[in-house]
């Protein structure tokens, strides 16, 4: 399988529904396209040929630092890839893909969210060497609410 990883543009936006079913579609577009034009955040798409099959989300900002402080800390999220190619390893090709480009941009710490009852998350995170919990978080996204602990790897 012959896989490519790069960033999103704003235009392929919409595309992100192929992946998630957003209560808001319309405002997920209007806050990445901001987030992504101030450099805030990046979103990295895992591609075969044109065939979108995963995302993972990255802040270089948070108004709490201890998940992400620019050019030291990146925090990862929106960590998916379609169920017709879960198990093959493409995920973790995705993670390393993304980790290993922000290294040789000078990222030395990354964090994740893992809420608790995500065990297959958790095990590709753990097995990424996310194994510090710093802090346990609570965030509502479009009327959902999520309570997860944040993980920390260093490099």
């Amino acid at each position: 399988m012959n896989c490519t990883v790069r960033k999103i543009t704003v235009s392929e936006l919409p595309r992100l529904t192929e992946l998630f079913d957003y209560n808001d579609i319309d405002d997920m577009i209007a806050e990445n396209t901001s987030l992504i034009k101030n450099g805030t955040i990046d979103i990295f798409i895992l591609l075969e040929g044109e065939k979108l099959i995963g995302e993972l989300h990255v802040s270089y900002e948070s108004n709490d630092k201890l998940e992400a402080v620019r050019g030291v800390r990146a925090y990862l999220s929106a960590y998916r890839v379609h169920k017709d190619f879960q198990g093959m390893g493409l995920g973790k090709f995705l993670m390393k893909s993304v980790v290993d480009t922000l290294a040789s941009e000078g990222y030395s710490e990354f964090t994740v969210g893992v809420e608790d009852d995500n065990d297959r998350a958790f095990h590709i995170y753990k097995e990424f060497g996310f194994s510090e919990v710093i802090a346990r978080k609570y965030e509502e996204y479009q009327g959902d609410g999520y309570e997860y602990n944040l993980y920390l790897k260093r490099l």
